[in-house]
């Protein structure tokens, strides 16, 4: 019984799309994290060249026409939509990168657009303290410590190391024009960022593997839970089996109503029985009954209570009951036998008075 109730089957199709309609995806914030800021410090680098341009166009519109509109800051602020502009249009290429760049690293990490309104639902259960209090004992909550302990300490090396290798530039700086030190600036910082970017990227590869890795585990199922949902996804087997039987029975019962107006009943004498009609206009005699063993004596037992005719034919009763379906005309092949059967009949009705 223990050993029914332990985790040990893999998510099945069915518990991995109900999980997704309510929003738990495998999803590594350190990856979008990772890829939003390299995004971001591109654009960045190949703005840096137009920034003090646009920033010194900003100054001098400042300086030249800022007390012209002095009194249209206090009234129809002209001029701080004008710097607010100027300071969008400066910023816009970094935010748009950072921006187009998560929404491509969800959308990756996620196989497509993803919305879940359950996950929107307010979770009560989340209020409780003792739940809090759990989660300090999961595994989960080691591991991100882990992860944000990680992020401190490989930042912290990799601006040290930075700043160590860069103490002559930073004290040259003060030596230098307003453009130099932009460039040089840039350069320390890119280099911190790339050096950090390496670190990190491989801590974002370990927490993307640990996030689908803890998100199978979360959803993996018992051996009776899989049983059940195979039953709900398939019916339960008993419960089809009994319609089965269900429908046969109606079947069977539809096929014997049909014996009392058959032409003739082809026996083999008891093991088969294979009732005939045939009328004008037909193409050809049609089985309308047909049976082995217990059906067969069903079905010769009601033909003699309406009269019907009984021919044994032990040849063309095998031959009927193997090659014709209920309801379907008798081939080709059987005309001649079938012929001779409904002429004997025939004869027999005849020369009864």
């Amino acid at each position: 019984m223990a050993g029914a109730q332990e985790r040990t089957e893999k998510p099945t199709g069915k518990r991995l799309a109900e999980a997704r309609r309510k929003g738990n995806v495998p999803k590594s914030h350190e990856l979008t994290s990772l890829a939003v800021l390299c995004a971001g410090w591109l654009a960045a680098s190949f703005q840096m060249a137009k920034l003090p341009e646009q920033f010194r166009a900003l100054l001098d519109r400042l300086w030249i026409h800022g007390f012209a509109h002095w009194e249209n800051v206090l009234s129809g602020n002209t001029l701080a939509v004008s710097v607010f502009q100027a300071m969008l249009l400066m910023a816009a290429p970094v935010v748009m990168a950072a921006l187009v760049t998560a929404l491509a690293v969800n959308f990756v990490q996620l196989k497509g657009f993803l919305f879940a309104p359950k996950a929107l639902e307010p979770k009560f259960s989340k209020l409780n303290p003792l739940n809090g209090l759990k989660r300090f004992a999961q595994l989960r909550f080691f591991a991100e410590t882990a992860k944000s302990f990680g992020k401190i300490v490989i930042v912290g090396l990799v601006l040290y190391s930075v700043f160590q290798s860069e103490q002559e530039s930073f004290a040259a700086l003060v030596h230098m024009d307003l453009s130099t030190i932009g460039r040089e600036t840039g350069r320390i910082v890119f280099r911190f960022v790339w050096k950090a970017g390496a670190f990190l990227l491989v801590l974002a590869v370990l927490d993307f593997a640990y996030q689908r890795w803890q998100y199978i585990k979360d959803l993996m199922m018992t051996k009776q839970e899989v049983k059940e949902e195979h039953k709900q996804s398939e019916g339960n087997p008993q419960i089809k089996s009994r319609i089965r039987s269900m429908q046969r029975t109606l079947a069977r019962q539809r096929m014997m109503a049909k014996v009392p107006k058959a032409t003739v009943v082809v026996t083999n004498p008891t093991h088969y029985a294979v009732a005939l009609f045939y009328t004008e206009g037909l193409q050809a005699p049609k089985v309308v009954a047909k049976g082995m063993n217990l059906i067969a004596q069903n079905i010769i037992r009601i033909a003699r209570e309406h009269n019907v005719p009984v021919v044994q034919n032990p040849p063309l009763a095998r031959a009927l009951y193997h090659q014709v379906k209920l309801d379907q005309v008798i081939p080709e092949t059987l005309y001649r036998a079938v012929a001779k059967v409904l002429a004997y009949v025939y004869q027999q009705r005849r020369s009864k008075p």
